[in-house]
């Protein structure tokens, strides 16, 4: 982090990064007044956060300050679900938790399951405490981040890394799929490229369960059942086949086992997939029939994808 001196007097502006688990890592900038931070913003001069911040990141002040805050433990004096709750001090909190761990893990510490994520993407909160202590504890082991394993191991598999395309790359496709993301709350500075694309002309779908603030704002939305990608994903490959909507240049120099993705490809035809993911089939065939004229024409088609 880097500080300059603000003309007001013992005010400084601090230049930092934002830690969250977010695809943007926006770079802040914070103002603060008498060691107090009375402002947070983004960096007009960082070309991807461009100044803009989502909500949650720029009213860091007002949550961090906020009357309400809990600023000490709670303990739980009511049944569960009857909010009754008695303020404690950090000792007696800490104390009565070591010994309910401790007695577990005297009987049997695989009883004890290690359930946490991120929070921020720092190395304490992120990576490192929680793991040696629970290692310590010989506490079950879990897969740490339940929610993305699957989807980050997908992403191995087919493009050899947790990889995407640069986002400023979306400005300039024809047409753009977002799968499985809300944008417009979850990725902002993503959303000021794919609106700088509908601009020049781009098509957005939004491919999602819920009819989202994303799919809201979008030319289409496609809303499929949950978890039935894999059976949309298949039979729309399954068109891009049938009519040789395909760069097979490509296919022959950077894929391996096409052949046997196409076979499996073919057994998805869009009757099928519209059963499975509560759909019609004419919306999958219009869905390949706007990616297959990108693929024809030789037009910049983009995929914004989660990967939950």
């Amino acid at each position: 982090m880097t500080a300059t001196t603000l003309p007001a007097s013992n005010t400084v502006q601090i230049l930092g990064a934002c830690p969250h688990d977010c695809p943007d890592t926006c770079s802040l900038l914070t103002t603060v007044q008498n060691g107090v931070a009375i402002k947070v913003q983004g960096n007009p001069a960082h070309p991807h956060t461009a100044g803009s911040l989502c909500t949650k990141v720029s009213r860091y002040t007002e949550r961090t300050y906020h009357p309400e805050r809990i600023l000490q433990p709670l303990k739980r004096v009511g049944p569960k679900g009857s909010g009754q709750f008695e303020p404690v001090s950090w000792h007696a909190a800490l104390s009565d938790i070591a010994a309910r761990l401790g007695a577990i893990a005297a009987r049997e510490p695989q009883a004890i399951l290690p359930y946490s994520y991120a929070g921020t993407m720092g190395l304490v909160q992120g990576e490192s405490i929680a793991a040696r202590f629970f290692n310590q504890l010989g506490a079950s082991q879990l897969e740490r981040t339940i929610c993305a394993a699957a989807g980050g191991e997908g992403l191995v598999q087919t493009l050899g890394a947790k990889v995407g395309m640069r986002v400023e790359f979306f400005a300039e496709s024809k047409l753009i799929l977002i799968w499985g993301s809300n944008s417009v709350t979850s990725n902002l500075h993503f959303w000021r490229y794919a609106n700088q694309a509908r601009r020049d002309g781009a098509k957005l779908i939004c491919i999602d369960p819920r009819r989202s603030e994303t799919a809201e704002k979008c030319h289409k939305h496609i809303a499929l059942l949950p978890g039935t990608d894999g059976a949309l994903a298949l039979a729309l490959m399954h068109e891009l086949i049938q009519h040789d909507w395909l760069d097979h240049d490509y296919l022959d120099r950077y894929t391996l086992g096409w052949d046997a993705l196409m076979a499996r490809a073919l057994q998805w035809p869009p009757e099928r997939a519209a059963a499975v993911c509560g759909i019609t089939p004419e919306q999958i065939r219009a869905l390949a029939r706007d990616y297959g004229a990108c693929a024809a024409s030789h037009a910049p088609a983009a995929i914004r994808m989660n990967y939950g």
